[in-house]
């Protein structure tokens, strides 16, 4: 009977767990679509509300996105490369998308650190 109980309680347990994960999931999912549209959109009352808010996930996920659309595609070239058995130089195709993702990424990531200064100047009171 004792061996029964602990398994219920295993069970319950991982059933708490995992709606409690799938929640957290679902809000960040969100939280993050909600400010990528708040960045198309309007960038600093983002930031600002993502400065706020002191959400570091959301910060993480938002200022990490020009790393990750780039490593990305390193990875997606490398598993393509792996699996079409391809050694040596990279081709014509796979050097135009990595030349391509590299200067978007770059662009996202100097317009966010540019926003980013903005907002931060404007929180400091305007001072350079």
């Amino acid at each position: 009977m004792k061996n029964y109980n602990s398994k219920f309680k295993i069970k319950e347990s991982l059933k708490k767990i995992s709606k409690i994960t799938i929640l957290l999931a679902i809000r960040e999912v969100y939280l993050f679509f909600r400010n990528l549209y708040g960045l198309v959109c309007h960038p600093f009352l983002t930031i600002k509300r993502i400065e706020k808010e002191k959400d570091l996930s959301q910060g993480l996920l938002i200022f990490g996105l020009p790393g990750y659309f780039w490593f990305g595609t390193i990875v997606f070239l490398a598993i393509l490369r792996f699996l079409m058995g391809i050694r040596g130089n990279l081709g014509w195709i796979a050097q135009t998308s990595l030349a391509s993702i590299t200067f978007f990424s770059g662009l996202m990531f100097f317009w966010l650190f540019w926003w980013f200064l903005k907002t931060l100047q404007n929180l400091n009171g305007g001072q350079k």
